[in-house]
């Protein structure tokens, strides 16, 4: 049987909807007649307002994405310069410096460049250095500075007295077995012309961009000089000969300069590395009274007093002017060279102290008890590995033991959360090597709880095994990834080399030097 039908609707049949066509802006339709008679200017001139609407809107939309792309990488290229962070240049900057005119990096390797005499930067009272610009909590010394006497303080290198005095001095013979076994691979990794590597050769080596040789054979030399060794006396006296002769085969002759690639002078770690070879050198006079030296460490001395800023005091990646900015990382490492030039015997003019007094001031925090990164930095940047190296500026400065800024900053810098740790995001061998000599240098309850727990620390994870051979060779070294440190160390970055020579510093802190304040050790 059929469905019934439905009952018809009571409404009227609803009449077809017209959808409207879609015209384009000039609808073809409008100009069929004219197209056909159209000339080609015509036609042309009819296409382009055609298509305009969506030209207009295509090129819109690529504007604002071209322009939010623009501030990203801009983001990202002016990420926060932090200690030991820094830009990649390849030009010096057109300025003067003391006078002179800073001529292009981009020369031939060895072309000279005339620094004149070391430079006279103004005159300072000898009374009370006024118009430098420096301070000192207590008033004492010109302009706030007096240099300790830098003189003796590397006799405690000496073997036989580092033998008989080591538990005396804070060592140990875990830690003497561990600084051997760490020099024994340092040794293993020197190339066959005398220098050493960051960026390769072993594993967990450092970037490719960190590369500097210079840098990785100084730390490398700083290593076995701090243990006693020289290129005349010691186990390790060929390793350290090899070593010096390299540096100063690339040391520049007109200059003194020792970038190992003067092309790229601006790079990261590139000043850093001038630093760290004019102490070596420096050292191996000190220790040897070897003249043969004495050339090639007056040359970078030299190059440091010219680089200096001429009126703020600091140092940054290459000579600066009066438009720049010093760094307080790069700093640290430009005075220590200078005390060492000063324990080898080669003058270094009061002013320039004076002046690097006065950089320090201008990256304080909390009085002096806190400093930051550059000057310009905000004061919340200010950090622990900061403080430590600008304290021990300060003691070599001549800053009096008990002084309270120094003993409040020392008790920020050994806070239980910064007691050494090799743990996953708190390993920071950098701020330990600092903290270590301000600390060595004081004596008494703080040093020992802190001497103890780095020693622990360091020896306990140590590479005592492993291969010994070739690229794979780890045995006596110190792994720079496992765990991942603090990122402030640039472990990863400098890689096993730069944390295995840290390191060894760390542990030959009990007689590297004598400590400043000799009383309460």
């Amino acid at each position: 049987m059929s469905s019934p039908e439905p009952p018809p609707s009571p409404f009227p049949p609803k009449p077809p909807r017209k959808v409207p066509r879609r015209r384009s802006i000039i609808d073809p339709e409008l100009l069929k007649d004219s197209v056909q008679n159209e000339t080609w200017i015509e036609r042309l001139r009819r296409q382009f307002f055609a298509g305009a609407f969506g030209f207009g809107v295509s090129l819109t939309v690529h504007a604002i994405v071209m322009i939010v792309l623009a501030l990203i990488v801009i983001k990202i290229q002016t990420v926060k310069q932090d200690e030991l962070v820094a830009t990649w240049s390849n030009v010096i900057e057109k300025g003067t410096n003391h006078g002179r005119k800073f001529k292009a990096i981009d020369l031939p390797v060895g072309t000279p460049l005339d620094l004149g005499p070391a430079p006279k930067k103004g005159a300072v009272s000898k009374s009370t250095g006024e118009g430098t610009g420096a301070t000192a909590p207590d008033g004492t010394g010109q302009g706030g500075v007096s240099p300790v006497d830098g003189s003796g303080l590397l006799g405690s290198r000496n073997p036989r007295m580092r033998g008989s005095n080591l538990d005396q001095l804070g060592g140990s013979n875990d830690t003497e077995r561990a600084i051997k076994q760490g020099l024994m691979w340092l040794s293993r990794q020197q190339k066959s012309d005398g220098h050493w590597e960051l960026h390769q050769g072993y594993p967990d080596h450092g970037f490719p961009w960190a590369k500097t040789d210079t840098g990785a054979t100084a730390l490398s030399l700083m290593a076995f000089l701090g243990q006693g060794n020289t290129h005349q006396n010691g186990e390790f006296a060929e390793v350290v000969k090899k070593g010096l002769t390299w540096l100063q085969a690339i040391q520049d002759p007109e200059t003194g300069d020792f970038h190992d690639m003067r092309r790229e002078e601006g790079r990261e770690g590139a000043f850093y590395a001038h630093s760290m070879a004019t102490i070596a050198i420096c050292e191996a006079l000190a220790l040897t009274e070897d003249q043969q030296l004495k050339q090639s460490a007056e040359k970078a001395v030299k190059y440091l007093l010219y680089s200096q800023h001429p009126e703020n005091g600091g140092w940054k990646f290459r000579p600066i002017n009066k438009l720049m900015v010093g760094d307080l990382a790069v700093t640290g490492w430009a005075l220590m060279a200078l005390h060492t030039a000063r324990m080898a015997g080669i003058d270094v003019p009061h002013e320039d102290f004076v002046r690097a007094s006065a950089f320090l001031d201008s990256v304080k925090v909390r009085g002096m008890s806190r400093y930051k990164f550059e000057p310009i930095s905000p004061d919340n940047q200010a950090s622990a590995a900061m403080t430590a190296e600008a304290i021990l500026c300060r003691q070599w400065f001549g800053w009096p033991k008990n002084l309270p800024e120094m003993v409040e900053g020392v008790r920020y810098i050994t806070t239980d959360d910064l007691m050494p740790s090799w743990t996953e995001g708190k390993r920071n061998v950098f701020r330990w090597y600092y903290t270590s000599q301000v600390l060595h240098n004081i004596g008494g309850e703080d040093w020992k709880r802190w001497g103890i727990a780095v020693r622990n620390a360091i020896v306990k994870n140590q590479n005592i095994s492993g291969s010994g051979k070739g690229a794979q060779d780890v045995r006596g070294s110190w792994n720079s990834t496992s765990p991942v440190g603090d990122p402030r160390e640039f472990a990863e970055k400098g890689g096993r080399l730069y944390i295995t020579a840290l390191c060894i510093l760390i542990l030959e802190t009990p007689y590297r030097h004598q400590a400043i304040y000799a009383a309460d050790k």
